[in-house]
């Protein structure tokens, strides 16, 4: 039988074997003086420990690991989120964490960290005493209106160990927290790490030496879990097999990264040391005389020199440093940039980046990014889903009435305007009635996305009620006269990315020196 061990020194395997990389996505997505240590930028062969130490002070880091969660999220939360009007739960979205921060900000959070860590927990809870009257169905109204489950966000790093059935569900965690003691001004704040045991049964509060907490204020250290079950829900960037990890957004990105600050780095430390141009001049030997005796510098203005015979009869001159390096490692880093969007599935969703030459092109491109969107939309979906289900049960409510929200799963990069073009053409032709009312339909919710939902409804009403019968839009030959080019979409400049910069600036200086 194997020995009891304290829960403060418990750590599921797959925790050790993934600590690491946590900490290094979680800095690296935080950026600064996080990220940018000597374990991040590498010493090069030609620099001495000062030098190096130099370089550290200077060096700054491009954070695209930052960047690319914040654009999904961007994405996602453009659209509207289809959630519908419910009593049980309209206050609860409206502050879900005790703190004001509403239900859309508070999963764009969540999601942030699942995309940087691959998984985040949120534990749902509620004061027990409320817990167990709502269960029996016996709040007070004034229970009723002012107390509500709360969310509260657990980083992969703080699930220290856990235990799950075959079907994935928790039997028991540990969690990890630190809180401080300073309810009185005049005594120095303490630090602690407590160690939390939950199980089906009950759940207790340790210290490192497996005691039960005593809290000041008198809180319970332990009790029974009367729910049954662990009120955990998780979300994962990429679930590979419901191992409570997950795949990060930012494993192969980040490496990418760090070699690009490290380039960077590299290409500062060439400006640094090459920004001046170095003077050379003709010496008969005066200067060396003068160099044992004086400073040659008050006779030389305030460079330092290098040196010729005087026969050569050469003037003195400015030597200016080779570029070429320099210009080599900036188009690796651009060539890297670029890559990195095509690992995050944004590729052709950002310009200056591999696009087609015509706009249309440019849109089909897209739908390897709309596929890419829709997956990440789809766990937000699923993830609020289940986290409102559970309010439902802790509030004693049956989680079957509960309507699912919707999120959105067609992202475009047409402009609004463009696709109301679009849409008024086809609906030119009047194929159907019905057909022309619901392309109305989704322009009124891409339009108007955040007009409140009963003034949307009149609107469709309208629709509705109308003949749905679109007439032809009179035009002049001058309207609509053909573009002089393939390009496709005239207000896009697609057709120019395909081109290097060198490229498009050799192009702008012989337009110029046409027109002169």
């Amino acid at each position: 039988m194997a020995d009891p061990i304290n829960i403060s020194e418990r750590t599921h395997p797959l925790y050790d074997l993934n600590i690491d990389a946590w900490l290094l996505y979680y800095n690296s997505a935080k950026g600064g003086e996080n990220f940018i240590t000597d374990a991040n930028l590498f010493s090069h062969r030609l620099e001495e420990s000062d030098d190096y130490d130099e370089r550290l002070d200077r060096a700054y880091f491009l954070n695209f690991c930052d960047t690319i969660p914040n654009i999904y999220n961007s994405y996602i939360f453009k659209s509207k989120i289809e959630r519908a009007p419910d009593a049980i739960l309209d206050r609860f979205r409206g502050d879900v964490d005790g703190k004001g921060t509403d239900i859309s900000d508070y999963i764009k959070r969540v999601g942030y960290l699942a995309s940087v860590y691959g998984v985040v927990h949120v534990f749902v809870d509620m004061p027990s005493i409320i817990a167990e009257k709502a269960r029996k169905r016996s709040l007070t109204r004034a229970e009723t209106k002012n107390t509500l489950p709360y969310l509260s966000i657990i980083h992969p790093t703080r699930l220290k160990d856990w235990s799950i059935d075959e079907f994935g569900n928790y039997k028991w965690v540990v969690i990890e927290d630190t809180y401080y003691e300073d309810d009185d001004p005049t005594v120095e704040r303490e630090e602690k790490t407590i160690y939390k045991l939950i199980t089906r049964e009950d759940w207790r509060i340790e210290d490192t030496d497996g005691n039960l907490i005593k809290f000041a204020d008198g809180s319970p250290a332990e009790g029974q879990n009367k729910l049954g079950d662990i009120q955990i829900v998780t979300m994962y960037h990429k679930d590979l097999s419901n191992n409570k990890i997950g795949e990060s957004l930012l494993k192969d990105i980040v490496y990418v990264n760090r070699i690009i600050m490290n380039w960077c780095s590299c290409i500062d430390e060439m400006i640094e040391r090459q920004t001046f141009s170095q003077l050379v001049v003709p010496d008969d030997g005066a200067l060396s005389d003068e160099e044992e005796t004086g400073d040659p510098l008050n006779k030389i203005g305030t460079s330092s020199v290098w040196t010729y015979p005087a026969e050569s009869r050469t003037p003195p001159a400015f030597i200016s440093p080779d570029t070429q390096n320099i210009t080599t490692i900036w188009k690796l880093v651009s060539d890297h940039v670029k890559e990195i969007y095509r690992m995050s599935g944004l590729i052709g969703g950002t310009s200056d980046l591999y696009v087609s030459r015509s706009g249309r092109q440019s849109q089909m491109s897209f739908l390897g990014t709309n596929s890419s969107l829709a997956e990440k939309a789809a766990t937000y979906q699923k993830f609020e889903n289940q986290v409102s289900r559970l309010v439902y049960k802790l509030l004693g409510q049956d989680s079957s009435k509960y309507n699912d929200v919707t999120y959105p799963n067609q992202f475009d990069i047409t402009s609004l305007a463009d696709e109301i073009n679009e849409y008024f053409k086809m609906m030119e032709y009047n194929f159907s009635p019905k057909f022309n009312k619901v392309l109305q339909k989704n322009m009124v919710r891409k339009a108007i996305p955040t007009t409140p939902y009963a003034i949307r409804k009149e609107i469709e009403a309208e629709i509705d009620a109308s003949t749905g019968i679109i007439e032809k839009k009179s035009t002049t030959e001058a309207e609509v006269a053909p573009l002089d080019d393939e390009s496709g979409n005239p207000n896009s400049n697609a057709g120019d990315t395909n081109r290097t910069a060198d490229e498009l600036e050799d192009e702008e200086i012989n337009k110029k020196a046409k027109e002169n």
